[in-house]
């Protein structure tokens, strides 16, 4: 007990300084992702990635991670309207080499870090070429009745970043976060979470390959870059250990770094979340009522939205399928509106061909109504964009330790509005070396 005081004591003092990595909105989901965010850290999964890390020096255990992680051709890699003229399309691979290093320190403490870098190649855009990667460290604690999560990350990397412009930019998120959870008996608990992250798009002329001049500070990428804030507390109830329940209440704060368009605002939302693992099945539903304020001088509307998250799923044995739905919140990057709500819902299904080969297909549809700026013209028309995407992907395990991926995707924005439609056809391939997937803490 002496010691779990302790920890919850340090926990507290890093609650002032450490705040969530995600925020009020949520710019791009990948199409077919049914459940946005990492898995659940558990004391089995970090026992699992500590136990199957291939190399072990001391108590220090090193798991070696070398992939050619994507090598995908793109047929609008600027993300152009369709009729602004011929897109010209394009091949990028990325590969890199690196480490994950976990250090137990008794049978409650895990230390965990990472240092992934990978290199960015282009075929005709070869200003866009560069060095990103992944960084980042964390301590996990499970005691009997205390757990603890504190970690700090940084990614830099090739990605699509609002849907309104599906551009392929090189950006970098910057986030530190802490969580904790205490069990006061009857099954409950509380929980406490926060994180601060820092959002950039790394967008300058040796890196844009269209749209407007990358030094004109009304670029309108220039509009996403922000520090969001945010603190979730609650209870949890868990009656079983396959099912979980939350209630709790939320603060986010995000802050606009552009100087030319202001949309800075800070926001509250009662949440509910309900979760259940089962052997065939899992459920997981997040429900938050969004209150939506801007802060002073901001051009962000006001707002009350509800935003959800559902997935239903079922795994067979060699057939697994999952339902979803959710809406989320976004910034917009025209002059005329503030934000935009998406609703999407969606089916993913993965057939087992073999021992080592996994067939994966999705298809999605939706779409996203814009809401005007605070003080928006009379006039102002409305805006909604139709959703169309649906791919596959074609996953085999070769040896022990070497997987390749076949894949690809079709994504169509049909907006009511002239000059706004867009669409991104990508094709990929990667293969990776090693033990050790895409999530960084638990391998």
């Amino acid at each position: 007990m002496r010691l779990e005081g302790t920890v919850a004591i340090i926990c507290a003092a890093l609650f002032l300084t450490a705040g969530a990595a995600r925020g009020q909105f949520s710019q791009y989901t990948q199409p077919g992702t049914a459940a946005p965010g990492g898995a659940r850290v558990t004391r089995e999964t970090m026992a699992e990635a500590v136990s199957d890390a291939r190399w072990q020096v001391g108590g220090l255990r090193l798991d070696p991670w070398l992939a050619l992680r994507d090598v995908s051709w793109h047929d609008n890699p600027g993300g152009q309207p369709e009729g602004s003229g011929e897109p010209e399309s394009d091949v990028a691979a990325v590969g890199g080499a690196g480490l994950r290093a976990y250090l137990p320190t008794g049978p409650d403490v895990t230390w965990v870090a990472y240092a992934l870098p990978e290199y960015l190649w282009w075929d005709k855009q070869t200003d866009r070429r560069r060095l990103n990667g992944r960084y980042g460290a964390g301590a996990f604690a499970f005691f009997n009745r205390l757990t603890l999560e504190a970690t700090g990350s940084r990614t830099e990397r090739l990605s699509i970043v609002s849907s309104e412009l599906p551009e392929q930019v090189n950006n970098r998120e910057t986030s530190a976060s802490v969580a904790t959870s205490l069990r006061l008996g009857f099954s409950t608990a509380v929980f406490v979470e926060g994180a601060e992250s820092q959002v950039r798009n790394l967008i300058d002329k040796d890196e844009r390959a269209a749209g407007p001049d990358p030094v004109d500070p009304l670029d309108p990428l220039n509009l996403l870059d922000r520090d969001e804030r945010r603190l979730r507390t609650g209870l949890s109830y868990e009656p079983r250990s396959r099912w979980r329940l939350q209630l709790g209440y939320e603060w986010t704060e995000t802050d606009s770094l552009d100087d030319a368009r202001n949309l800075s605002s800070k926001g509250t939302a009662p949440l509910v979340t309900i979760a259940y693992d089962g052997p065939k099945v899992d459920l997981s539903v997040e429900v938050q009522e969004l209150s939506l304020e801007a802060e002073p001088g901001s051009e962000l509307a006001d707002t009350d939205v509800t935003t959800y998250s559902a997935t239903l799923g079922a795994d067979g044995n060699r057939l697994s399928a999952s339902v979803y739905a959710r809406r989320t919140l976004s910034l917009a990057l025209a002059d005329d509106f503030s934000h935009f709500e998406t609703d999407l819902v969606g089916l993913t299904a993965g057939l087992h061909l073999g021992r080592r080969t996994d067939l994966t297909a999705f298809a999605e549809t939706g779409q996203a109504d814009f809401r005007s700026v605070a003080a928006a013209l009379p006039g102002t028309p409305e805006r909604q964009d139709d959703i169309t995407a649906y791919g596959a992907e074609l996953t085999m395990t070769l040896g022990s330790s070497v997987n390749l991926h076949l894949g690809g995707s079709q994504t169509e924005f049909d907006s009511n509005l002239p000059g706004q439609d867009r669409s991104l056809t990508v094709l990929s391939a990667g293969v990776s070396f090693g033990i050790g997937g895409e999530d960084p803490w638990t391998g």
